[in-house]
């Protein structure tokens, strides 16, 4: 018994030590504040031997001077009671820097709570930063192209995809259900909305319906065309489906097709 419970004790004790490591690393390159630095490591930190691995979700311009991005750490780890059995620990980093500098970052482990009986999965905080001053510009940087407010609750999300059919029943996203419908109607303000959206797949999507409008004669002002020229141009990665298929892709992929 006094064996079995030491087994687990120096299993939990190096478990948490890998895991702490792995965090702190993160931590000591989050809190530099130097984008470049904190890429070289996101890119860098994969190790299959190590059972180690990075990923990058998404990496895209909000204006011309600002980028958001969600970046996963994650840490295959043997369980006590097989150690051919592993568990993953994954990390998560929300990022918003320009070219060089650390804007603001959300350092968050994924956990796991029951709910109704059934196992949900969310992010638990561990570090944060914010530079008020240099968020403030973003805002009224978000404020001068778009003319809308930046909607911080539309900044990191992962699980909006853009596309025509996903899944194996070749079903139409959300998106593409919505923006069909202001198609048909010819609803210009609705997908103008969305042009203005702080998430960039919306974006895409207002993007793609108003070039649909345009080939049934509706007419964007010098204004609209601006914002959605901006759109077009962005450097970075949305998320799509092709139908199993969700990865991301190039904006430039989606976008060099609509020839305004």
């Amino acid at each position: 018994m006094k064996r079995l419970t030491l087994t687990i004790l120096i299993g939990l004790i190096w478990t948490s030590t890998i895991l702490g490591q792995i965090q702190n690393d993160v931590k000591k390159v989050l809190v530099t504040k130097d984008f470049v630095e904190f890429k070289k490591f996101a890119d860098s930190l994969t190790n299959g031997d190590k059972r180690i691995y990075s990923n990058c979700e998404c990496l895209r311009d909000l204006t011309f001077d600002f980028q958001e991005g969600v970046f996963f750490f994650e840490k295959w780890v043997p369980t006590l009671e097989n150690p051919a059995i592993f568990s993953d620990y994954i990390f998560r980093v929300n990022i918003i820097a320009t070219k060089t500098q650390i804007v603001y970052y959300e350092l968050s482990e994924k956990k796991y709570k029951k709910v109704f009986n059934k196992s949900e999965s969310y992010y638990d905080l561990i570090d944060k930063f914010k530079d008020e001053k240099l968020f403030d510009s973003l805002k009224i940087s978000f404020r001068n192209i778009f003319q809308k407010e930046l909607n911080e609750n539309e900044l990191f999300v992962t699980d909006f995809v853009y596309g025509q059919y996903c899944d194996i029943e070749g079903a139409k996203p959300i998106g593409r259900k919505q923006i069909d419908k202001w198609i048909a109607f010819k609803n210009k303000k609705k997908l103008l909305n969305w042009l203005k959206s702080t998430n960039t797949e919306k974006q895409v999507y207002a993007v793609t319906g108003l070039f649909q409008l345009k080939k049934k004669g509706i007419k964007l002002t010098e204004k609209e065309m601006k914002i959605i020229k901006f759109v077009i141009s962005k450097n970075g990665t949305i998320s799509i489906c092709l139908g199993c298929i969700y990865t991301n892709t190039n904006i430039n992929s989606v976008t060099k097709k609509f020839n305004f």
